[in-house]
């Protein structure tokens, strides 16, 4: 058996909580302001701590209420869609997917669109968090993170996508000319276009493909490699990419590979989602759309799965 503080009381200071009133809380239930007073004071007793401190007239969170209405908040939202998925059974409801911010608008604007369009019934948020947060969003049905290593995915289903390598990548004005690229000795006189502060991966690519090459003198350096590659769009320099991100322009000639060579990542991008959310046709049918388009491992690849 589950030990549970009555769920009318967690009710009762999420609306106190979240309106910062309890006047306001008192209204949106229907019940007196006492009544909410004696909820909250009922939930401090049963977890034998302060909830609200007040200071003058007015009732401010303690740390432990802060700590706790983040927690009740996502379960009445878990609450609150079982129900309706109960309602609605099937390729029906509300599916939130979060990325990061350099496959937004790169891939998954395209891909949350023609997947919205074999499921009509869903209702689809494309979510966006920093592209180096290791955080699963709990606002989501689904999180697609960048991750170097195995990180702690325990309450998740973890499923890969596949191995990203990077090479360089340029608009096709950029071969033209005495100057153009031709060989990656030619980078000398380029600017190269950056996704990391410190430089990183593009040291790793000239230390495998252009050794003696003196490291160039201009460089760029983006928050993510979404904003590189729309810099290398606009003919500013030359950047490294992948297929996954790069992959609609390579296909579109909007961008070439000016010379092979590619180096492996340090890192692969995971789907999660919570174990319990694991049998969701939602988000098997994603998941499996994603296979679908080849951008993530099959299920009998996986060496990640929770």
């Amino acid at each position: 058996m589950r030990k549970l503080p009555p769920l009318g009381a967690l009710r009762a200071f999420e609306a106190a909580a979240r309106h910062g009133h309890f006047g306001k809380a008192a209204a949106e239930l229907c019940v007196t302001n006492s009544a909410i007073s004696h909820q909250v004071r009922s939930l401090e007793q049963v977890l034998a701590c302060a909830l609200f401190e007040r200071r003058g007239r007015q009732q401010y969170l303690t740390d432990a209420g802060l700590r706790l209405l983040q927690e009740v908040q996502h379960a009445l939202d878990m609450i609150a869609e079982a129900c309706g998925n109960a309602a609605r059974p099937g390729m029906n409801g509300t599916l939130r997917i979060s990325v990061p911010a350099e496959l937004a608008h790169r891939l998954f604007t395209r891909v949350t669109a023609e997947f919205a369009q074999r499921h009509p019934g869903l209702h689809l948020h494309l979510l966006v968090h920093d592209s180096d947060s290791d955080v699963v969003n709990l606002a989501a049905d689904i999180t697609i993170l960048y991750a170097i290593g195995h990180a702690d995915w325990a309450r998740y289903w973890a499923q890969p996508f596949q191995a990203i390598e990077f090479f360089p990548v340029c608009h096709p004005s950029l071969l033209e000319g005495e100057q153009g690229l031709r060989s990656p000795s030619d980078l000398a006189h380029c600017c190269l276009l950056h996704d990391d502060a410190d430089g990183k991966t593009w040291a790793t690519w000239l230390g495998t493909f252009a050794a003696d090459l003196p490291m160039p003198q201009r460089h760029i350096h983006f928050a993510h490699s979404g904003l590189a590659l729309e810099a290398a769009l606009q003919k500013h320099g030359i950047c490294l990419a992948d297929a996954l991100t790069a992959g609609e322009e390579l296909k579109s000639g909007r961008l070439i590979r000016p010379f092979p060579g590619a180096v492996p990542s340090p890192g692969n991008y995971y789907l999660l989602a919570e174990r319990r959310k694991r049998e969701d046709p939602r988000l098997a049918a994603f998941v499996a759309f994603c296979r679908s388009a080849g951008f993530m491992c099959e299920m009998n690849s996986s060496k990640v799965e929770n």
